[in-house]
């Protein structure tokens, strides 16, 4: 049997280190392009713009912005997605969001629509696949792409045209929604709304309506949240009788405890809309009105401050800014003598008056 000989091969050390450092000097020509190019869009530096090509990848395929064109349908990075904070859908419950989660491994059925704006990936609808995308592990989401809306307000029309095909939005959406596009300036007033948008069945808003919608939408959205969780608190005319609440309530934190307490009794009792407006009712004739202070500033020198005194309540307060901090038990002891005096005076008056 022949001996296999195998070929020597001869290494040029200085070759290979001179190959080795070629390829380090152009990686890092390569980094301070990038580097360059940054700080061209962005002189702090904090926050790059993303340049294409990114590296950014789905399903092994680098994502690329210039394929972002109307009509084409592109799988995103979740990372590189925003998502339209005055879409038709507003309150997202944890049900949905898991079941659609569930199916998402298996495939995207329908994409979701929005356009390329500075370099990242605008939704105008698809907020629940973009959160059930998060919940399942999944890193993209199939977008078809559009042209850049022209306003606010055309972003709204156009996504609640693609909710509508689906589902309508509900009435605690709608008034966040519209509060949403009145404080954004997409609307100027509830006239502005009534001619533009319909409610959530597609008719058209009177301005009374509207303004049912925009006073349902002030109240705090962990109130909202809340009411949305059960389909016998989202009517309208519920919702706008728990408002009433907020409207003469002045203290906010009293105001959330009384419409907790409503909501819980709306759930638990099945109250119609009449019981619903009687509880309400009851709620507020309990509260009593809060004692206003008769109250006097002072201004003495170096000392600032006011005395508030509540008549009915026979209670006075002291407030005073200014006292050096080596003063302040002097002062206390003196304030705490003149109480002492001023309730001995009284004491002595009392007794003068049983002889």
């Amino acid at each position: 049997m022949a001996t296999i000989i195998p070929k020597k091969i001869k290494v040029d050390p200085l070759a290979a280190m001179q190959r080795l450092q070629g390829k380090a000097n152009a990686s890092a020509a390569d980094r301070f392009s990038l580097a360059s190019e940054i700080t061209r869009h962005e002189p702090t530096g904090l926050t790059p713009l993303p340049l294409e090509p990114r590296s950014d990848t789905t399903g092994g395929q680098a994502f690329d912005p210039s394929r972002c064109v109307p009509g084409a349908i592109v799988s995103v990075p979740l990372h590189l997605i925003d998502l339209n904070e005055l879409g038709p859908r507003q309150i997202y419950l944890i049900a949905e969001i898991d079941k659609i989660a569930d199916t998402l491994a298996a495939g995207q059925d329908d994409a979701a629509h929005g356009y390329l704006k500075d370099g990242r990936v605008k939704l105008i609808d698809g907020g629940t696949r973009f959160r059930s995308a998060k919940v399942s592990g999944v890193d993209h989401l199939d977008v078809k792409f559009e042209p850049e809306p022209d306003s606010v307000l055309e972003l709204y029309l156009r996504a609640r045209s693609y909710n509508d095909k689906r589902s309508q939005p509900t009435a605690i959406d709608h008034a966040i929604s519209l509060r949403k596009l009145m404080e954004s300036g997409a609307v100027s007033s509830n006239k502005d709304i009534s001619d533009k948008i319909p409610d959530p069945n597609g008719r058209p808003m009177s301005e009374a309506i509207v303004s049912m919608y925009m006073r349902v939408g002030r109240m705090p959205d962990r109130i909202l949240q809340r009411m949305s969780e059960s389909p016998l608190t989202t009517g309208i005319s519920i919702l706008y009788a728990v408002s009433d609440i907020f409207q003469k309530v002045q203290d906010l934190n009293d105001a959330e405890d009384m419409a907790r307490s409503v909501i819980d009794d709306i759930r638990q009792k099945e109250l119609s809309s009449k019981q619903i407006n009687a509880l309400v009712k009851s709620k507020l004739d309990g509260i009593k009105p809060r004692e206003r202070s008769n109250q006097q500033a002072f201004n003495l020198g170096p000392y600032t401050g006011y005395v508030k005194v509540f008549t009915k309540r026979g209670q006075i307060e002291l407030s005073m800014k200014g006292i050096p901090i080596e003063k302040l038990v002097d002062l206390q002891k003196k304030l705490i003598e003149t109480v002492e005096s001023f309730a001995k005076l009284q004491e002595g008056g009392e007794t003068s008056k049983g002889k």
